[in-house]
């Protein structure tokens, strides 16, 4: 195997996140492959019934996952770590951008070059699909996702078929869920996200 190979390889499984039950998934994430332009894949009028309250900028804690493996360590080195990072902006009509931001980083917390990714997606937040005395699934319409590497900027996929899920919680207000499902299967996750304090989305990955 080439050292090319073992990188892809590698990143694929680094950029890896576990999978719940309702998903099903493993946990690697490969690199999707197809044209090198957005393509629209669904659409819906946007609502602001049950999306109005979700105005403004969520983000989710890192998540980090040691990449502690024999074969990890082979292309990383020792003590290196993925990580994820969430973030959805929700404007009042409901029109959402959620933004996805996955790297390695080194034993010394420095980012290893190409393997940073950022999953993009452009949707709509509608009312309320069904709901619990706890929580409420709302309807979600995904207009456009792309997945692009900013160590090649010519680097971008459409991710068709890909699925989102936004849940809110009747106890916990500050709090949202995101349910993601790739369509290659691998790299799906669910996350919490917190309302942001600073209003300003971040552009860093």
């Amino acid at each position: 195997m080439s050292c090319l190979q073992r990188m892809l390889l590698a990143l694929g499984m680094a950029c890896a996140v576990p999978s719940l039950m309702f998903a099903g998934q493993s946990r690697t994430a490969a690199v999707a492959g197809g044209t090198r332009t957005a393509t629209r894949i669904a659409s819906a009028p946007a609502s602001t019934t049950g999306s109005s309250e979700l105005t403004g900028v969520w983000r989710s804690a890192p998540d980090e996952t040691p990449l502690s493996s024999e074969f990890d360590e082979s292309v990383w080195g020792k003590n290196a770590v993925a990580i994820r990072t969430v973030q959805m902006m929700v404007k009042p009509t409901g029109d959402a951008t959620l933004t996805v931001n996955r790297k390695v980083v080194d034993g010394k917390r420095r980012t290893v070059p190409g393997s940073a990714s950022i999953e993009q997606v452009q949707m709509v937040i509608g009312p309320v699909l069904k709901s619990t005395d706890v929580r409420r699934d709302l309807t979600v319409a995904t207009k456009q996702a792309e997945r692009r590497y900013p160590d090649d900027p010519g680097s971008t996929w459409p991710l068709d078929g890909l699925k989102v899920g936004v849940s809110t919680f009747n106890d916990d207000p500050g709090t949202v869920e995101i349910r993601l499902d790739t369509p290659e299967g691998r790299g799906s996750f669910w996350e919490k996200l917190r309302r942001a304090t600073n209003q300003k989305l971040s552009t860093t990955h």
